[in-house]
């Protein structure tokens, strides 16, 4: 589920951990890229050149939701090295200017593109040491995806990689990191042991539960508000289960009620290895017919079991049986399908097209998926866009609510389920229909909603989503600790703040 963030970082220990084929590139590491670059060190606003550096790396082409121009800052650059970082850091605060960090995905708002100050560019941080006895690796912020989880399968370990595969580690962890198999491997930021970060005091610093600990706290979960650059992390892996299958089926979204009638009556005999989801769609979805599609309002379910072999794998999805009650036909169906980890991604990134046009909203509830779905057949009918889609995921299957210990991190904005609102279009004359619909969608979803997720959520055009993003007690210390850690304002703060 997406990357996003303003500033990134890099991680722990370096030096000592080995890849598995002792191979990252010529000048490649975890925390930059010492050689070899062909990128120039910065731009300046009116450089030939620089407009391209700045929107090449943004996944929307509306800014701000709103279709209008993206805000341009004064400068990008493009460090190589965590000295590099140390040196822009410091440079920018000698001078007034702000700073905002990309490492490269879906960051649908475009948090990391403002109107002032240096963007620092993390695409050079790309480098992997795996150590894979220890289940230990350093990565650098600026790792794609998809280019991680092929590495980690050749290694025989694994680790809860985002759904899409083009987000890159940095701010898909400082957002909480909700990747695959996350009700039982948790949020992927949990798997952070440690992480490099340039405060805004120019220093270069380890965080870690023993070191730096508030900052380390702060970083798993503040989004794009934490006040520095996170050049790499340090993070835990997991055992590569041996089975992982899928099965998903599709049925026409008037049947809508009887299928969550099914999922909840599946959902607490299911363990935590199995990743549920519903998505509800129209005709423009991938695979969809268009306006020639006799179910263009569809609902369908994928049930992801990561397991150590086929018998685990078929006992874990046992309660899901052949789909619902009897007289509920699925349009299609597809049972058991071997997937690799590092394949996973692939049919996600289908209905992410580049060079489209996002909004997106995310809410959490607490009730059972009944309730909280009723309104989507009402709602997805008015969709401008037929490749508009609401995804509900349920962490853990229902016990998403006790999946995390209050406290622990900054990200503890938790509960049953969450649903996150995409709609996706082309044609700029639509902007201020798709813009109306989502906000349509939220109002009839707020009312029951007990929170939003900082990643997914429309923070630029409802700054409230921001502390709604959080437990009350962690958005005060959040607060507090972007305080201390940089009193100045040197990095940017949340959009629309």
């Amino acid at each position: 589920m997406g990357e996003h963030g303003t500033a990134e970082s890099d991680s722990g220990e370096h030096g000592t951990a080995e890849s598995d084929s002792g191979e990252h590139g010529p000048g490649r590491h975890a925390h930059g890229r010492p050689h070899g670059s062909t990128r120039p060190a910065g731009l300046l606003r009116g450089d030939e050149g620089f407009e391209e550096a700045v929107t090449d790396g943004v996944f929307n082409v509306v800014a701000a939701a709103t279709g209008e121009p993206l805000p341009l800052p004064d400068a990008i650059v493009f460090p190589q090295t965590e000295a590099d970082v140390v040196e822009i850091v410091r440079a920018a605060r000698a001078t007034g200017q702000r700073i905002a960090v990309r490492s490269g995905g879906h960051s649908w708002v475009a948090s990391t593109v403002r109107g002032d100050g240096v963007l620092v560019d993390l695409e050079a941080f790309d480098g992997v040491e795996l150590d894979a006895p220890a289940l230990r690796a350093t990565v650098g912020a600026g790792v794609r995806g998809g280019d991680l989880s092929p590495q980690l399968v050749a290694a025989g370990v694994a680790f809860p990689v985002g759904h899409c595969g083009r987000p890159a580690v940095g701010g898909f962890l400082l957002g909480g990191g909700l990747g695959v198999n996350w009700g039982h491997w948790k949020p992927a930021c949990f798997s952070i042991r440690s992480l490099r970060v340039v405060t805004a005091d120019g220093e270069a610093v380890t965080a870690s539960p023993v070191e730096n600990d508030d900052l380390f706290w702060l970083a798993r979960g503040s989004g794009p508000g934490f006040p520095g650059v996170v050049t790499a992390f340090e993070l835990e892996l997991q055992p590569l289960p041996r089975a992982i299958r899928v099965s998903t089926w599709s049925f026409p979204l008037t049947d809508l009620a009887a299928v969550t009638a099914w999922i909840t009556d599946a959902s607490p005999l299911l363990p935590t290895n199995v990743e549920l989801s519903l998505v509800t769609s129209g005709p423009q979805r991938p695979g969809g017919l268009g306006a020639d599609d006799p179910h263009p309002l569809v609902v369908g379910v994928a049930a992801t079991v990561f397991a150590a072999d086929d018998d685990e794998a078929r006992r874990a999805l046992a309660p899901l049986g052949d789909g619902p009650a009897t007289g509920v036909e699925p349009l299609d169906h597809a049972a058991f399908l071997d997937v690799r980890l590092d394949q996973l991604h692939v049919p996600v990134d289908a209905t992410y097209p580049e060079g489209a046009r996002y909004l997106a909203d995310t809410f959490w509830f607490s009730g059972d998926l009944v309730e909280t779905t009723a309104l989507l057949p009402d709602l997805m009918a008015k969709a401008p866009s037929g490749r508009s889609y609401v995804l509900a995921g349920l962490p853990a299957n229902g016990a998403g609510a006790d999946l995390l210990t209050p406290g622990e991190a900054a990200y503890g904005m938790h509960d049953t389920t969450c649903l996150i609102v995409y709609t996706i279009w082309d044609d700029p004359a639509d902007d201020a229909r798709n813009r109306a619909w989502l906000d349509e969608v939220a109002a009839a979803l707020e009312p029951t909603a007990t929170g939003n997720f900082i990643s997914e959520a429309d923070i630029r055009h409802r700054p409230e989503r921001v502390p709604g993003s959080f437990r009350a007690e962690d958005w005060e210390r959040i607060q507090q600790l972007r305080r201390r850690f940089d009193p100045d304002g040197v990095f940017h703060s949340y959009p629309g703040e």
